[in-house]
């Protein structure tokens, strides 16, 4: 969609219409009055919608189509996604894996909840698809500053309509490299193993970085203004 300040609701229609054929002015409407979109108004009372309503529509009509979801469903997950997205950017200290993860904060279940909004049944999700450790809630096992961290991450990934379930490739190729990294740990003391965690997480992600840039490019081109 071309660059503008707004768009008539006509034509928003005419735009989203190539990729979701029954898409009408009364299906728009119909979703702003479940909450699903709420485009700002003309001082004569017409709806504009700017480009982050325009993809956020887009983001709601696949996951009806793609995913069958209900509208209530729908809803809450976007409630989720712009709860994190209408904050300040996410600052994460810096993550070296070779160090353990910070204990000194700790987390029920419901404080987690509570202190990143997402919902129950968003984080039974991130349990289900090893995102998230299962603990046990009865005997007080808690959670730390890392699975406050990854439960943010998940929020972003989730304004873009990345769910929970497209993420489990970060799990399986993670433990695949914590498995070939340990295997290299054999024999050497604390010191060294430290260093060798530290550039072989390193060495892991900017290999990841490279090979993701030329495949991301060579699939679609595109130039950062």
């Amino acid at each position: 969609m071309e660059s503008s300040a707004y768009y008539s609701i006509g034509r928003v229609v005419d735009t989203l219409k190539d990729e979701f054929p029954d898409i009408s002015i009364s299906k728009l409407r119909y979703l702003e009055s479940k909450g699903l979109i709420t485009p700002e108004r003309s001082s004569s009372g017409y709806r504009k919608y700017g480009d982050k309503d325009v993809n956020q529509l887009r983001w709601v009509l696949k996951m009806q189509r793609e995913h069958f979801l209900p509208l209530t469903v729908i809803r809450e997950r976007l409630g989720n996604a712009n709860q994190k997205s209408e904050s300040a950017s996410l600052q994460l200290p810096q993550i070296n894996p070779a160090n353990p993860p910070d204990e000194t904060l700790e987390f029920t279940k419901e404080e987690l909840i509570k202190r990143t909004g997402v919902s129950e049944t968003l984080f039974t999700e991130l349990e289900q698809y090893g995102l998230l450790p299962k603990r046990n809630y009865r005997t007080g096992e808690t959670y730390n500053a890392d699975d406050l961290f990854v439960t943010q991450i998940i929020l972003r990934f989730l304004a873009y309509g990345i769910e929970p379930r497209h993420l489990r490739y970060v799990k399986r190729s993670t433990d695949s490299e914590a498995a070939l990294i340990d295997q290299r740990l054999t024999g050497l003391d604390d010191s060294e193993a430290g260093r060798a965690v530290t550039e072989l997480a390193k060495l892991g992600n900017d290999l990841k970085s490279l090979m993701l840039r030329r495949l991301i490019h060579e699939a679609t081109p595109f130039t950062l203004n």
